[in-house]
């Protein structure tokens, strides 16, 4: 019993469309040398030549032509049943902001997930501040962005609260100058204003040791016991120590993490996205 695989039809098929080996195997990412073992043996099981050259084109016999409707109508059912039983891959791009330390602590794991279940979507990140990244969801250059909520702000989609803490290093107590020396993050950013705020309510005087919006650099100037920082309780690694003392004398608030989606129409792949986001961001709720 002799039967046709559909692999090889489809192969066929694309040579009738571009008229070469070569072509045919560029448009089902197969070599030229298996496009034609392929099609020799596609005529050994059908006992008939279904190619004949007509100058440098490969052209259907009598014969090919007989057998390309059957071809067709073979694949598209072939097709058919495979998408009854199994959803098509989820194809595209997505373009995601997040704010450095946020993408420092969340993405691996949110990137890791996504990929290994949709490996054909592709993903691009650009971090930043957030003023940064709200000017490139305005002129559209990404689809959504993690970022730290603002008042008032109703398009962000609120997923985790987080209170806010002093830390310093495992080794030295920086936290006893005076004046203070702060590791601030950039200007514009909630935790740096709270934290601001908090020391100008007590009267404590502070000093600059470094201004940045990388979360690496804050982490290593801390650790170093250049200065004291404030972030959320998950930003605290290894050589670092949430000061309570700090804690107790000049109270934080509360961080929010969110997401904003960029205007314009429905994104199917965004949202797939932001699924796998949410599941990893929205887990706890105002940790402590």
């Amino acid at each position: 019993m002799f039967s046709l695989d559909p692999d090889f039809l489809r192969t066929f098929l694309a040579i009738s469309e571009t008229g070469s080996f070569g072509g045919a195997g560029e448009k089902v990412n197969k070599t030229q040398s298996t496009v034609s073992a392929q099609m020799k043996r596609l005529e050994e099981i059908v006992g008939v030549p279904l190619f004949e050259k007509e100058g440098r084109r490969n052209v259907l016999t009598a014969d090919g032509l007989k057998l390309l409707e059957y071809a067709a109508s073979m694949v598209r059912l072939n097709d058919e049943a495979i998408r009854a039983f199994r959803p098509p891959e989820v194809s595209g791009r997505v373009r995601l902001g997040a704010i450095d330390e946020y993408a420092q602590a969340f993405l691996p794991a949110i990137l890791r997930a996504f990929n290994l279940a949709h490996p054909a979507v592709q993903v691009e990140v650009a971090t930043g501040n957030t003023g940064h990244l709200l000017d490139l969801l305005a002129d559209r250059q990404l689809d959504a962005a993690i970022l730290s909520c603002r008042a008032g702000d109703t398009e962000i989609e609120v997923l985790r609260s987080d209170r806010l803490h002093w830390f310093g290093s495992d080794v030295g107590s920086p936290h006893f100058d005076d004046p203070l020396p702060f590791c601030a993050w950039s200007s514009g950013c909630s935790w740096r204003e709270m934290a601001s705020a908090a020391l100008a309510r007590d009267g404590r005087r502070s000093r600059l040791v470094v201004t940045t919006s990388n979360a690496a650099l804050i982490t290593l100037t801390v650790r170093d016991g250049l200065g004291v920082a404030v972030a959320p309780a998950w930003f605290v690694s290894p050589g670092l120590r949430i000061l309570e003392e700090m804690d107790a004398r000049y109270p934080l608030g509360v961080a929010e993490i969110g997401i904003k989606r960029a205007a314009g129409a429905e994104n199917p792949v965004r949202e797939l996205f932001l699924s796998y986001a949410k599941a990893q961001l929205g887990s706890p709720a105002l940790a402590a």
